[in-house]
């Protein structure tokens, strides 16, 4: 039996709600992100993404807007169903699931109310709103990023510096975090109920309120309703509600349904049932029928004739074909493959008789053992796998040879020849673009087996083999598309391109490029991070100044290049495997070979000032970036310094940082929240008493303006009245509060007894009466009812 009321007990009070976002943050946040992982999401980033896919550009036209949606295709959907339950049943997201409002209002629950903040006073739709038409039109138009100050990414940042994760540690010590993090302690931590954050600054929760607001006006959905006849003022529910969505006004609570989150606190603190989560009720009773009459069951319909019945027929066993056909299919493919890399196979120099023996080794002048072995079936499925060893080792001629007679010039004609043209095939345009490039000091020639550890070790700018190695020629996961291109285009080419040398060698190199470029844009930023995620390396480089011709130091702005594009947008689409992320060489070297990177400053720079336009608006990306009122957005920083942690050596805070508004912004809410994080804990620890339990800032202004009330001070210690027949201690606040709530609770039981009564009554003259005719009860619902 006790079992039984605390179970009822559970389900009644808060801790469901409570155990529902604990859920919620198990499965959405770190360490375990079960949901997000779901979709190959480490975050809530990305395609995932609820609040950004909206957002409105001047000059923005429809295809854009569908780009924006693609983008956040997942995202999307999921919005469009907290919509949907929003405007059925109420915000049941806001309340009970989402976790960037549920954490923060569990752990202001930990901290006694005194030292907190009640928010609930101020005017909340002018902020929010006013706040929502700045975050969807003034924000993109400036070049302010939606994402830097978004609780969707502080909250899961936070959980994942809990378990140890460097992304949110670096996340947390930015600038940009720094912030954020501070607006979750004011907002949400030192928040009477925690839910401040929601209240004003949450895009989604405008959104769903808007919804919430639009679905109350109808009486078949799910809302926070009032019965005003029943409501005693006693102001119990305006004090629990978590978004201050109820106020008083004549003694009556008044719901507010652009903020209310549908959480069910108000429910559970009314005693009597003036206030509850329900539809309209019907304007009539239902009759009641006549006194002995039963109802015979509806017909039950069957669509499905019952087990036993009818002609028996066999049973088909589908998982058994199903596993017949899977493993059909596997065999087929691994034969299939193996015949496609079998054809690829081919070595006319006969460099593999001795390159394929494990164990080929051999010491340098150094000193230092080098594993001359090759894998044959590695390099006959690379990309250089049909082309002979002696194309690119021309000053090999006889064996065996030494290491400094295989020398490579990557700009070097190939033996070769490309059908079409009639001329032989060379990388002599990609290396001349190479060499036009900021990385042109690199090495292009002269790569042997013997310097390559040099090479690597040295300081020396990217080279054409730090980059680029002989990897496979078709890559795994691009297998299937490849056959399927080559089965139609090896027919078509074929028709004007004849003979073995074009099928067999050149072929296979174009249909590469058909399927798709060879590289991703997860491997390009892989590339690219090889030297720049180098700290020590990058703070090593000395850069030639375009002005003067000097060259300098870099400073912290490229040296962290690396660590700000991933904390941004761009890089965080790339590291979630999406195509609409954009890698690095995607805006510093659109065009030709991506070879051709040059310094900002450089005015034919794809990133200079000048070319900007027309580098944001190629490929689809942002088209309307070209419209006048976007120069804000347009030159906004990529590379922004706030959103990477302030190294001490590389991104000092110095007074110089304090330019940033974001800087500035931490300065002013830096004392704040170390005074109420010291105070809440030390009042949390030791005010065993609980003296007074107002917040210090807005309490008095709550209960003056949402309760109307005239708030009393209370009064230390007990003092002594002078009475007829001696002297009484004043009583305290609370046990008003409890002899106010025992007095209701009476009157309640003795409202429900004389209602029994009454029925009763009705019964005995009911049955009096006789019986005759179905007596109809069309009672309107008064007050009694």
């Amino acid at each position: 039996m006790a079992e039984s009321r605390w179970i009822s007990r559970f389900f009644r009070g808060r801790w469901l709600r409570y155990s529902i976002i604990v859920i919620s943050c198990l499965m959405l946040l770190s360490p375990f992100l079960f949901l997000p992982q779901l979709v190959g999401n480490d975050d809530l980033c990305g395609g995932l993404c609820i609040r950004r896919f909206y957002l409105i550009f001047p000059g923005m036209g429809w295809e854009d807007f569908v780009s924006q949606v693609k983008v956040a295709a997942i995202g999307v959907g999921a919005l469009t169903m907290i919509l949907t339950v929003t405007f059925f049943f109420g915000r049941l997201w806001c309340g009970y699931l989402c976790p960037m409002g549920g954490f923060p209002e569990l752990v202001s629950r930990l901290f006694h109310d005194r030292w907190k903040i009640d928010y609930r006073v101020l005017p909340q739709v002018p902020i929010r709103y006013g706040y929502f038409i700045t975050y969807l039109v003034v924000m993109p138009a400036l070049g302010f990023s939606a994402c830097t100050l978004c609780n969707f990414i502080t909250i899961p940042r936070m959980f994942e510096a809990f378990v140890g994760d460097a992304r949110g540690i670096v996340y947390l010590i930015s600038t940009v975090g720094a912030v954020n993090l501070a607006l979750v302690i004011l907002l949400g931590f030192f928040a009477k109920l925690g839910r401040g954050y929601c209240q004003f600054l949450c895009p989604v929760g405008a959104i769903d309120g808007i919804v919430n607001r639009i679905g109350a006006k109808l009486s078949f959905v799910q809302r926070i309703r009032v019965e005003r006849s029943r409501c005693t003022g006693c102001r119990d529910c305006a004090e629990v509600c978590i978004s201050g969505a109820i106020r008083m006004e004549d003694r009556i609570a008044e719901v507010d349904q652009l903020s209310c989150m549908a959480c069910r606190e108000c429910v559970i603190s009314c005693e009597w049932g003036a206030i509850d989560w329900v539809t309209l009720p019907p304007q009539k009773m239902p009759a009641r029928l006549k006194k002995g009459i039963e109802v015979a069951p509806p017909p039950v319909w069957s669509a499905v004739a019952p087990k036993g019945e009818g002609k028996e027929r066999r049973k088909i066993r589908w998982p058994r074909i199903l596993v017949a056909v899977l493993f059909g299919f596997g065999l087929m493919m691994a034969i299939v493959t193996d015949v496609i890399g079998a054809q690829r196979q081919s070595d006319p120099d006969g460099c593999l008789a001795c390159h394929a023996l494990p164990g080929l080794a051999y010491a340098d002048k150094n000193g230092v053992i080098r594993d001359s072995t090759l894998s044959s079936d590695h390099y006959a499925a690379s990309i250089h796998g049909s082309v002979p060893c002696t194309d690119c080792h021309r000053k090999i001629k006889a064996f065996p040879h030494g290491p400094e007679n295989g020398e490579v010039d990557c700009a070097a004609a190939c033996h070769l020849e490309e059908p079409s043209k009639g001329e032989a095939y060379t990388h002599k345009p990609i290396a001349e673009e190479f060499l036009a490039s900021v990385h042109g000091q690199g090495q292009t020639k002269g790569f042997t087996g013997a310097n390559r550890i040099d090479e690597d070790r040295n300081d020396a700018p990217p080279s054409c083999r730090r980059c680029h190695a002989n990897t496979l020629y078709i890559p795994e996961e691009k297998m299937a598309l490849f056959q399927e291109a080559f089965n139609h285009e090896e027919q078509a080419c074929g028709n004007c391109h004849q003979g073995k040398v074009w099928r067999g060698q050149m072929g296979g190199h174009i249909l590469r490029r058909l399927v798709g470029e060879r590289w991703t844009k997860q491997e390009e930023v892989k590339v690219c991070n090889g030297c720049h995620q180098d700290r020590e390396a990058m703070e090593r480089v000395e850069r030639q100044s375009t002005s003067d011709g000097k060259k300098k130091v870099a400073d912290a702005h490229f040296v962290l290049a690396s660590d700000s594009y991933e904390m941004g947008l761009h890089g965080r689409l790339v590291a979630a495997n999406s195509e609409d992320g954009t890698s690095c060489s995607e805006c510093h070297a659109p065009s030709g070979s991506r070879h051709g990177i040059l310094p900002a400053e450089n005015k034919a720079s794809a990133v200079h000032a000048d070319n900007l336009k027309q580098t944001c608006t190629a490929a689809g990306c942002h088209a309307y970036a070209a419209h006048p009122l976007n120069s804000g957005f347009l030159h906004a920083d990529m590379h922004d310094l706030d959103i990477v942690p302030a190294y001490s050596d590389l991104n000092p805070l110095k007074p110089g940082r304090f330019d940033s508004n974001w800087t500035r912004t931490l300065a002013i809410l830096t004392p704040p929240v170390v005074l109420f994080f010291v105070a809440g804990m030390l009042w949390s620890l030791f005010d065993w008493k609980k003296r007074d339990a107002r917040p210090i800032l807005g309490g008095t202004l709550f209960e003056r303006h949402m309760l109307k009330k005239k708030p009393k001070k209370k009064k230390a210690g007990k003092k002594k009245l002078s009475v007829s027949g001696g002297s009484r201690p004043v009583r305290d606040k609370t046990w008003f509060k409890r002899m106010r709530r025992s007095k209701k609770r009476a009157f309640f039981k003795q409202e429900q007894e004389r209602l029994k009564q009454a029925s009763r009554q009705d019964s005995k003259t009911e049955s009096a009466n006789g019986e005759g005719d179905e007596i109809s009860s069309d009672v309107s619902p008064g007050k009694d009812s």
